[in-house]
């Protein structure tokens, strides 16, 4: 679907809840991207990989039309202000980065960049409005060829021997000759709690 460079944006801040300089930065890098590529944001072919969990991913699934739930984008987090915007069948695409000197650009990258305080929301809102239009000598933008290993996961589904549940055979995890979820071999983000929740 294609939509402005406003509705873009407006799609980003209501992703995510409000127009936070990440938020920003991630919709201009994505689209940089996308114009290297000369690919339009929502085509099938694309693929998109943030390198942190934060704001940047959802400036760049607003960007690119490339979401989680499509399975066509990525997050490996890095910890660092950079995406990579790339097409499918060649697995070639743009990685776009903040270069480590950004933070000259003001006073208020310094501050964001460099964690040196909170911002304010106004602060954030002006940094944010900066970024949308920042400068490509602030980024380092560069070839790549893209290595994801597991693309889409189309595994046979097993059934674990533990809890029963359903999963695929490759996030699942060999136990004594039978497959186990990740959860149940101690590899999982939760632990069931002994108690209700209040």
């Amino acid at each position: 679907m294609e939509l402005t460079e406003e509705e873009i944006v407006e799609l980003a801040e209501k992703l995510h809840g409000h127009l936070a300089p990440g938020i920003a930065l991630g919709v201009r890098m994505a689209s940089l991207a996308l114009q290297k590529l000369n690919t339009k944001r929502g085509s099938k072919k694309l693929i998109a990989i943030s390198e942190t969990a934060r704001c940047l991913a959802d400036g760049m699934q607003a960007a690119t039309g490339a979401t989680l739930g499509h399975g066509n984008a990525f997050i490996e987090n890095y910890g660092k202000l950079a995406l990579t915007v790339g097409r499918v069948d060649t697995m070639e695409g743009y990685r776009v980065a903040l270069r480590r000197d950004a933070w000259k650009h003001s006073a208020l990258m310094k501050k964001w960049m460099l964690r040196e305080g909170r911002l304010t929301r106004e602060e954030e809102k002006e940094l944010a409005r900066a970024l949308l239009k920042l400068s490509e000598e602030y980024l380092e933008i560069m070839p790549v060829k893209i290595e994801l290993t597991s693309l889409f996961e189309n595994s046979p589904i097993v059934r674990c021997s533990r809890c029963g549940e359903l999963v695929p055979e490759s996030l699942s995890v060999g136990e004594n000759g039978t497959r186990v979820c990740r959860s149940c071999a101690g590899v999982g983000y939760y632990r069931i709690a002994k108690h209700a929740l209040s």
